[in-house]
């Protein structure tokens, strides 16, 4: 679902801004054509503009209400611009509708973590956790991802995050001074 594949979509796409283009002439035929809907969320999305991106998957909430995806990216979305109550009132919605939001659990906890909420974070960690999912591993996917698209100050929160579970891997700390002096 929501995990890393856009990132590994849009990264080899040569002239984005054409498939951008291309895409956005097929809705004009068929504006409720889901799959291009989808797609065209997605690459925006990569593109870095979320606005437009929230605006398509509140589209896709109209057309399609029951399907938790578009609600849990949502969340993302809203997630990733810091809208932190808006993003929990979508994830919360998600898992509704999802019968497996392990993903979704882990990133409202994330969520509820930094907006204050401890109690809350925890019981949708341990939800996340007991339904076997690899916490440690989802941070630094995602630290390796926004690294890659040159998002160093989300990466490195993803590091510090990653490094916070296990200090011992003396590589993500190397990544996390790294990331710093980037920054600077």
């Amino acid at each position: 679902m929501l995990k890393t594949e856009i990132f590994k979509k849009y990264n080899n796409v040569e002239n984005i801004l054409e498939k951008e283009e291309s895409i956005r002439l097929d809705l004009l035929g068929d504006p409720e054509n889901i799959n291009k809907l989808r797609e065209l969320a997605a690459l925006t999305y990569y593109r870095k503009n979320y606005q437009c991106s929230i605006n398509i998957y509140e589209k896709l909430i109209k057309l399609e209400g029951e399907n938790g995806d578009n609600f849990a990216f949502l969340g993302f979305l809203h997630y990733e611009l810091d809208e932190l109550e808006e993003a929990i009132k979508y994830f919360l919605e998600a898992i509704s509708k999802i019968k497996n939001a392990t993903f979704v659990n882990f990133l409202l906890g994330n969520a509820y973590s930094r907006i204050g909420n401890i109690v809350e974070a925890t019981k949708h960690f341990d939800l996340a956790i007991f339904s076997d999912i690899d916490i440690y591993t989802l941070h630094l996917e995602f630290a390796n991802k926004y690294e890659e698209m040159g998002r160093y100050k989300k990466a490195l929160r993803e590091y510090r995050a990653a490094y916070g579970i296990d200090p011992r891997d003396r590589n993500i700390l190397d990544k996390i001074v790294l990331l710093k002096q980037k920054i600077k």
